[in-house]
């Protein structure tokens, strides 16, 4: 029992005085008796024992009237050990995708929204945290319109993220009670992520919806290609029955087509659209259903290719090399040492250093130049290389070549999961007819391997702006210059030094696009869309210039490419499909948490733990009894 006046109890001193008065009343005289006056005496002794007792009554009925009423004065109360101390709350709430799915007439978001606003106490202070936005000590009167005005937030639900943050928040305050709010549907949620964390008390309200049925466009991708026409396939997958849902592809306002998606016999769904090859598409896939509105729409660009500028260097012409860099896709050239216009090396997207018997010194400082301005250098050594000269190039660039090794070795092993190789073969291969090498120059350095011999040594390594070949092509001791592998292995390498911009790119995901295009000074690359436009992050090279994407974008859409006030290309965003699938297998969230159906009662129970039952009105009525008591002793008690 607590007292809101704790020093009104001084005035139980006061019980000192019905003390005092009753010890001072035992003092009596003694008398003494008389023979004659026995039976009298009988009498008196009687009637002195019941007026003893009745004092002694009085005494203590006078005691508890006082002590009632200095109880009520000083208001006790019972209440939990965590009223009074300071408490911070917490209120986490989410505003991603998934909270888009719709519960009656409204999403699960507007709901949650509005039962904050319904449910909340007036006074009650508290620090609300959105996906993106932060509202310290505030009341709900405060935020109200923010709340109301609230939208989705792209990005998904990470709970690590939440924790991170609700850890930084509680970490810069001193309060003894921490309580931490989570109104989410936790789509996506781990619950190992939340086992240990014990930073706070965790109520939890989830936000449901009955039968979930949502369609969603996934992603898309080229299948089939021809110099007239390219294969569109767009993916979808689905929660709940299936529905024949129409597909359209629109190239800006304009249909272009509609078909239905079918589902395969693996299992996927998958709509197809043929495209023109050569002509550029500012694309929009869309369909309508009645589940999540943010993945109806797919956002995707394709541009007209740009040739590549590939620069062939070596002691004759290279008839394999011209036929693999092909006129359609490449701007093909070749030349030997006496007649190379070192002018050229630094308008090249790919320089291809062909079997020379040395590299002077002079081509090995222009070429160190070429790759540090962001060109790529692809090297093949000839079969009589002075590896001096050759390492005084690559040395530098963190590659090298030893002695050469003569013998012949079979080329078995292909890196798969390099990035030159990714979407290049339609399956892992294994037996295939192996090319060999009868001779070749052991590689140094720390460039991941493309293609390995038989016992492990790369053949082929590189990355980004370096590959370097470990034995001649053109030497007749060798046939891969005849192997199928050779047309991939190239082509991707020749591809990879201006790579073309993706179908589309993932909001909030670091990726760069490389633009055949020399910034002039005090210019820069714009990016414009139909309700917001940027300037990204650009690195310049003397050839060509990088984009850089990752905190922009923030919203999804087609974005024109613009410099010096024309445009250039198109690029595409789309938001992560992360929250889309997930609802029919909750997460499941740690034992500790405190789960609650919805808000309602998530508040009404944080009221009980925080109510107070005051007593004192207890205390006047038990002083009102005493009274009772201390008149029915006088009435009736001689």
């Amino acid at each position: 029992m607590q007292f809101k006046h704790p020093e009104l109890l001084w005035g139980l001193l006061l019980l000192l005085i019905p003390i005092l008065v009753h010890l001072l009343r035992l003092r009596r005289f003694r008398d003494t008796p008389f023979t004659n006056v026995r039976i009298l005496k009988k009498i008196l002794v009687e009637a002195n024992r019941s007026s003893r007792l009745k004092k002694w009554l009085l005494l203590l009925a006078r005691l508890g009237l006082i002590a009632a009423l200095v109880l009520a004065f000083c208001q006790p109360f019972l209440s939990s050990q965590t009223v009074g101390k300071p408490k911070d709350i917490l209120v986490y709430l989410d505003n991603s995708f998934s909270m888009q799915v719709q519960e009656g007439n409204s999403s699960l978001l507007q709901n949650t929204v509005q039962d904050l606003l319904q449910f909340l106490p007036e006074d009650l202070r508290f620090t609300l945290m959105t996906q993106s936005r932060t509202y310290r000590e505030v009341e709900v009167r405060d935020i109200q319109q923010e709340l109301l005005d609230l939208g989705f937030d792209p990005g998904s639900t990470d709970p690590a993220e939440v924790q991170l943050r609700a850890d930084a928040y509680f970490a810069s305050r001193d309060s003894a009670e921490r309580e931490l709010w989570l109104l989410s549907d936790f789509i996506g949620w781990d619950r190992e992520a939340w086992a240990s964390w014990n930073n706070a008390r965790v109520r939890a309200v989830r936000a449901t919806a009955g039968n979930p049925v949502n369609i969603s466009l996934d992603t898309a991708f080229f299948g089939n290609k021809n110099p007239e026409t390219l294969e569109l396939l767009v993916s979808l997958s689905y929660e709940g029955p299936w529905q024949n849902t129409p597909v359209s592809l629109y190239d800006g306002q304009r249909l272009v087509a509609k078909t239905t998606a079918e589902i395969q016999d693996d299992g996927a769904v998958l709509a197809r659209f043929l495209i023109p090859a050569g002509e550029g598409l500012n694309g929009i896939v869309q369909i309508n259903d009645n589940g999540l509105p943010y993945d109806n729409v797919l956002y995707l660009s394709h541009n007209p290719p740009e040739k590549i500028r590939v620069l062939g260097i070596g002691p004759s012409p290279s008839p394999y090399l011209a036929r693999i860099f092909s006129p359609a896709e490449f701007a093909y050239a070749e030349s030997d040492l006496r007649t190379l216009d070192y002018g050229l090396i630094n308008r090249q997207h790919l320089v291809v250093l062909n079997e020379l018997e040395a590299v002077p010194e002079p081509l090995a400082r222009a070429l160190q130049e070429f790759s540090a301005q962001g060109g790529v250098l692809l090297v093949i050594p000839a079969a009589d290389a002075r590896i001096e000269s050759y390492n005084t190039l690559l040395a530098p660039l963190g590659a090298g070549l030893q002695p050469r090794v003569e013998g012949d070795n079979p080329i078995t092993g292909i890196v798969f999961d390099h990035p030159r190789f990714q979407g290049v073969f339609e399956k892992q291969v294994e037996n295939f007819e192996y090319p060999r090498a009868g001779l070749y120059f052991p590689l140094e350095g720390t460039l991941p391997a493309m293609l390995k011999f038989q016992d492990g040594q790369a053949f082929l390594s590189g990355i980004d702006g370096l590959y370097v070949c470990a034995a001649p092509l053109g030497d007749a001791s060798g046939n891969f210059r005849f192997s199928p592998l050779i047309v991939p292995t190239l082509y991707s390498i020749g591809r990879g030094s201006l790579p073309g911009s993706d179908l589309y790119y993932q909001v909030g995901k670091e990726a760069s696009l490389d633009l055949d295009l020399t910034l002039e000074e005090d210019n820069i690359v714009e990016m414009r869309g139909a309700e917001y436009s940027f300037i990204p992050l650009q690195q310049s090279f003397s050839r060509k210039t990088r984009l850089i994407f990752g905190d922009e974008p923030r919203l999804a859409g087609n974005y024109l490419i613009e410099y010096q006030g024309g445009p250039i290309r198109q690029a595409s965003f789309n938001y992560p499909r992360t929250e889309s699938l997930g609802r029919d297998t909750p997460a499941g969230l740690p034992d500790r948490f405190e789960i609650y159906p919805d808000v309602e009662r998530l508040v009404a129970q944080y009221q009980n733990s925080m109510a107070i039952t005051s007593l004192w009105k207890w205390f006047v009525i038990l002083a009102l009894l005493f009274v009772l008591v201390e008149t029915f002793l006088q009435k009736l008690m001689r």
